[in-house]
C-alpha cells in the first residue's frame, strides 16, 4: 500500500491571484498546485532558485487538495504607495480593490518519490516546524498548518458513481455526463495553473471542478485513490 502525507492548511485570509486580473486582482478559491509546492518547499527549506527543479516531472509527485470550509470571498481597498525614492515620504499612491478568500482552510495530500523531500516534510509537519514562514498567497497573509498523519492509499478503477472529497480535474471525468449535480450544490469549473517551469512560466493549465461549500462531488472518474480514513481523492 502506498503512503501519503496529509495536513491541514488554513489562515484568516488568502489571495491566490488569477493570472488575467491586474488593476483589480481577483483570487482563486484554493491555492493552485504551484502555490502548494511553494508552501511545501518553504516548510522544508528549499531555496527559491532550486525548489521547482524537484517538481518538473509530474510522475515524481502527487498532490491533491480538499476544501474544508465553504468558499467566502471579500473585497477591500488598499493603498499602494510609490517607494522608488523615499518610502517615508509618500508623494504618490494608488488605491485598488483586492479580492481575498476569507476563513481559508484546506486539506492537502502530498507524496514525492524523493525520499529526502518526503521524510523532511513528514518530520517538519510532525514537529510543527518550518524553515521559512508560510503565507497564503501574499506575505501579509500568514498561514498555519496541522499534521493529520501519514496514511495508506489504494488506487481504484471504477466506472460506478463515487463521492469524491477532493477537487477534481475535469480531464479525469469519464465523460461529460459523469457528474451528478445535487439540488443544493454549487459546482464551479475554473481554469487553474497546474505546472510551472524553472523560469516560472506556467506550462500546464486545466479546468478544475469543485463544490463551493466543500461538499463531495458525486461523479464517475477514470481513477481515484481511497485513503485509510475512507476519503476519495484525485490528484492533479
Amino acid at each position: 500500500m502506498a503512503k501519503i502525507l496529509a495536513f491541514r492548511l488554513w489562515g484568516d485570509y488568502g489571495h491566490f491571484k488569477k493570472f488575467y486580473t491586474t488593476t483589480s486582482p481577483l483570487t482563486f478559491e484554493f491555492p493552485p498546485p504551484p502555490t502548494l509546492i511553494g508552501i511545501i518547499s518553504a516548510i522544508i527549506g528549499l531555496e527559491k532558485e532550486e525548489y521547482l527543479s524537484y517538481f518538473q516531472t509530474p510522475d515524481d509527485y502527487k498532490l491533491a487538495v480538499c476544501l474544508n470550509n465553504p468558499v467566502k470571498k471579500i473585497r477591500w481597498s488598499q493603498n499602494l504607495i510609490d517607494t522608488k525614492h523615499y518610502f517615508w515620504r509618500i508623494h504618490n499612491r494608488t488605491q485598488i480593490r483586492i479580492e481575498f478568500v476569507k476563513d481559508a482552510s484546506y486539506t492537502v495530500y502530498f507524496q514525492h518519490n524523493n525520499f529526502d523531500i518526503y521524510n523532511r516534510l513528514k518530520k517538519y509537519l510532525q514537529n510543527h516546524q518550518a524553515v521559512y514562514s508560510i503565507a497564503l498567497g501574499l506575505s501579509e497573509l500568514l498561514g498555519n498548518y496541522e499534521f493529520i498523519g501519514e496514511m495508506g492509499i489504494n488506487k481504484k478503477n471504477s466506472e460506478s458513481w463515487n463521492d469524491l472529497n477532493s477537487v477534481l480535474p475535469y480531464s479525469q471525468l469519464l465523460d461529460d455526463n459523469s457528474l451528478n449535480f445535487g439540488i443544493d450544490q454549487e459546482i464551479f469549473k475554473v481554469n487553474y495553473p497546474i505546472q510551472m517551469q524553472m523560469d516560472r512560466i506556467v506550462n500546464k493549465r486545466e479546468d478544475i471542478l469543485f463544490e463551493r461549500k466543500g461538499q463531495a462531488l458525486q461523479c464517475k472518474v477514470k481513477q481515484f485513490w481511497e485513503t485509510e480514513k475512507g476519503d476519495n481523492i484525485v490528484f492533479f
